[in-house]
C-alpha cells in the first residue's frame, strides 16, 4: 500500500516543488503538508470506486481516514494512487495560488479517473420490461 507521503512527494515533484536535493518536505511545503491529509481523504473518496476492492464486489468494506502523511491509504490500490492521486492533490492545492496550473493539474486528474472508470466492469445485467407492448417488429411503420 501507498502512503500519504509518496502521493504528497509525487504532487511536489508535479508543481516543481522539490528543494535541490529532490526532497518534497521543505519550509516552503509546510502549508501543503499540513493540508494534505483532508484533502487526500477527499481524493481517497473519489477514487474508491474505482480501486479493486470496490470493483471486486466488497463495495462496502471502507477505507480507513489519514490523519498524518505517515499513514497508509486504505481500499485504494497503489495503481490509483500513484498515478492518479497526485494531480488530484496538486489541483487541490495550487486552487488559490496557481489556478491555470491548478486546472491544467485537475483535468488530467478527471482524464485518468475517466479512464479508469472504463476498466471498471459494468454491474449484473437486468432485462428490460417492455412496457408499451403491441408496437414490436414495426407494426406502425407506415402510417
Amino acid at each position: 500500500m501507498a502512503f500519504v507521503s509518496d502521493v504528497f512527494d509525487i504532487s511536489m515533484a508535479l508543481m516543481d516543488e522539490l528543494d535541490s536535493t529532490g526532497d518534497a518536505e521543505t519550509s516552503d511545503t509546510t502549508e501543503y503538508k499540513n493540508r494534505t491529509p483532508a484533502i487526500m481523504n477527499i481524493l481517497i473518496g473519489e477514487c474508491y470506486p474505482y480501486s479493486e476492492d470496490y470493483v471486486s464486489g466488497s463495495r462496502r468494506s471502507g477505507w480507513v481516514p489519514v490523519a498524518t502523511t505517515d499513514d497508509y491509504i486504505t481500499g485504494v490500490d497503489d495503481t490509483l494512487c500513484l498515478s492518479v492521486m497526485p494531480y488530484g492533490l496538486a489541483a487541490s492545492l495550487l486552487i488559490d495560488e496557481n489556478p491555470t496550473a491548478a486546472n491544467y493539474f485537475q483535468q488530467r486528474y478527471e482524464a485518468l479517473l475517466n479512464r479508469f472508470g472504463r476498466e471498471v466492469p459494468a454491474s449484473a445485467w437486468e432485462t428490460v420490461e417492455d412496457v408499451y407492448g403491441g408496437i414490436e417488429c414495426g407494426e406502425f411503420g407506415i402510417w
